[in-house]
């Protein structure tokens, strides 16, 4: 895309909705520029950096960590070693909620086995409410 694009050929391009576009520039993570008749239009530096977005929110990054090194990367500084550090924070997080739902799945797989009471609970459901065995 070498010339300012419409926020519709940006969104097309990026495959986003334009409503996303719109919501990264009142968050001060894109800036589009204004013609005379107040469109906004995206230059190289927006489409860039909508790319690098929806990049890092594929990667799980947060809001506030792209706009974290949106802005070193705007002071013209380099940003990989603040981003090596968020990938590893955001890793050890990634590993602590895969042990998380592994211990989920295991209570999971445990309560399907369960058969349903033949009577009338007292409560809502036993296969929920009573205590799983320890395993």
């Amino acid at each position: 895309m070498s010339q300012a694009a419409t926020i519709g050929a940006l969104a097309r391009r990026m495959g986003v909705q334009p409503s996303a576009v719109r919501f990264y520039e009142r968050q001060g993570l894109i800036a589009p520029e204004r013609l005379a008749n107040a469109y906004r239009v995206y230059g190289r530096e927006a489409v860039n950096a909508l790319g690098f977005i929806c990049r890092a929110k594929s990667l799980g990054f947060s809001l506030d960590q792209i706009r974290e090194i949106l802005e070193i990367r705007r002071r013209d500084a380099e940003p990989c070693q603040r981003v090596r550090s968020l990938v590893e924070r955001n890793l050890k997080e990634v590993e602590r909620k895969i042990a998380e739902l592994i211990r989920l799945r295991r209570e999971l797989k445990g309560l399907a086995g369960r058969a349903a009471p033949s009577s009338a609970p007292a409560g809502v459901c036993p296969i929920i409410e009573s205590p799983s065995p320890k395993a």
